[in-house]
C-alpha cells in the first residue's frame, strides 16, 4: 500500500500509482477526490493510462483509507472551530498536501505534473495553490519547476465558497429528510443525469435542480453493494467534508479560491501553469452555477488570470466510471489547449 510521510511528522497519505508509461517524457496527473467517494473511484481510468503515456496518482486525503486521520483538535476545529482556527486548518491542509504532492514529485522524479481537483476535492487543490509561498523554499522550487498544469474538475459551488442562488435544493439540507437519511439521498442526487434547460443563459431559473432523468440510469445503481463500499467512506465525510459544504466555511474557501485563482502574485509564484475548468453537462446544477461565477471573475480580471473552459457533453458527475475514455481524454487534452 504506497503512502507519503509528511517531513518531521507522522502524517501519511495514501495513493494509488498507475505508474510510469513507456513514454521517457509523460504527464502525470495528481488527483484530489471529492466528498465521500475516495481514490478508488477513478479506478476506470487506471488501464487507460498507459495506453496514453500519462501517469495517474489519486491520492486520498487525511480521514479516508490509509492516509492519517484528523485529530480530535482538528474535528472540534471543522465541527465547531472559530473562524480563525477554521481558516488556519484549511491553509494547513493546503501546505500538507502540497508537501505530499512534492514528495511524489522527488520520489518519482516526475518533470511534468497536473495537479486535478475533482468535486469538492477542488476545496483542497486550491488550498494547495494558495500555499505556495509559506510552503518550504525547497518544495516551492520543487513545484515551481514540475506543476505545469491546474484542472478543476466539476467542482460545485460548495467547493469553491460561492454563495448558494435562491430556492436552491441539496439532499444534504433537505429538512424533509431525517438526518440518517441525508447521505444516501445525496448519494443517488449526485450519480444522476440531470438534464438543463439552457446553460447557455447563465440563469438559475434555467438549472434543473431536482429532477433526474428517468432514460439512464445513476452511475452506480447496478453495482454489488461491496463494491461501491470499496470506493466510499461515509463516515469519513460525515467527520470533516459535509461540515465544509455549509455556510461558515464559505468565505474562508472563498478567500482561498481568490488567492489560488485571482491572485497575479500566486500566479507567478507557480510559474504561470496553465488552468482549465471541465464541466460535465449532465452534472448536477451546483456544478454549472460555480463554472458561471468563475467564467465572470475571469472576464472581470482582464486576462491576468486566464482559464481555459471545456463542456463535456453528455457525462455526468461520474465521467471517469460511465465515461473514462472519453473523461481521460478530455483531461489529457487541457494540457495541450
Amino acid at each position: 500500500m504506497p503512502t507519503v510521510t509528511i517531513p518531521n511528522t507522522s502524517l501519511q497519505f495514501f495513493y494509488t500509482d498507475t505508474g510510469a508509461p513507456a513514454a521517457e517524457e509523460y504527464t502525470t496527473y495528481i488527483i484530489v477526490h471529492g466528498h465521500s467517494y475516495h481514490a478508488a473511484v477513478f479506478q476506470r481510468l487506471s488501464p487507460l493510462a498507459k495506453e496514453r503515456d500519462v501517469r495517474l496518482i489519486c491520492v486520498n486525503r487525511r480521514e479516508y483509507p490509509g492516509s492519517t486521520p484528523h485529530t480530535a483538535q482538528e474535528l472540534r476545529v471543522y465541527a465547531s472551530g472559530s473562524h480563525e482556527e477554521r481558516a488556519t486548518l484549511l491553509r494547513e491542509e493546503g501546505v500538507n498536501l502540497a508537501i505530499c504532492a512534492a514528495e511524489i514529485i522527488q520520489k518519482y522524479a516526475l518533470s511534468s505534473v497536473t495537479l486535478v481537483g475533482w468535486s469538492l476535492g477542488n476545496t483542497f487543490t486550491m488550498a494547495v495553490m494558495a500555499s505556495i509561498m509559506s510552503l518550504p523554499v525547497q518544495t516551492q522550487l520543487q513545484m515551481q519547476a514540475s506543476v505545469k498544469g491546474v484542472i478543476i474538475w466539476d467542482a460545485p459551488i460548495e467547493a469553491l465558497g460561492i454563495p448558494c442562488p435562491p430556492d436552491f435544493y441539496l439532499p444534504l439540507y433537505d429538512p424533509e429528510l431525517t438526518p440518517e437519511a441525508r447521505g444516501p439521498a445525496f448519494s443517488k442526487w449526485v450519480q444522476s443525469y440531470f438534464n438543463h434547460p439552457d446553460l447557455s443563459s447563465h440563469d438559475p431559473t434555467q438549472l434543473n435542480y431536482r429532477t433526474h432523468d428517468p432514460s439512464k440510469r445513476r452511475t452506480f445503481e447496478d453495482l454489488p453493494p461491496a463494491q461501491f463500499q470499496e470506493m466510499t467512506d461515509h463516515s469519513a465525510s460525515d467527520k470533516c467534508d459535509t461540515i465544509l459544504t455549509k455556510p461558515p466555511f464559505a468565505p474562508i474557501i472563498s478567500a482561498l479560491v481568490e488567492q489560488a485563482l485571482f491572485n497575479p502574485d500566486i500566479r507567478s509564484a507557480w510559474n504561470h501553469p496553465g488552468v482549465s475548468y471541465v464541466v460535465c453537462e449532465a452534472t448536477p446544477w451546483n456544478i454549472h452555477f460555480a463554472e458561471w461565477n468563475i467564467r465572470e471573475r475571469v472576464k472581470e480580471s482582464n486576462g491576468k488570470t486566464p482559464i481555459s473552459f471545456t463542456l463535456l457533453e453528455g457525462v455526468n458527475h461520474f465521467g471517469m466510471w460511465d465515461n473514462p475514455e472519453k473523461m481521460l481524454d478530455v483531461l489529457i487534452g487541457c494540457n495541450k489547449a
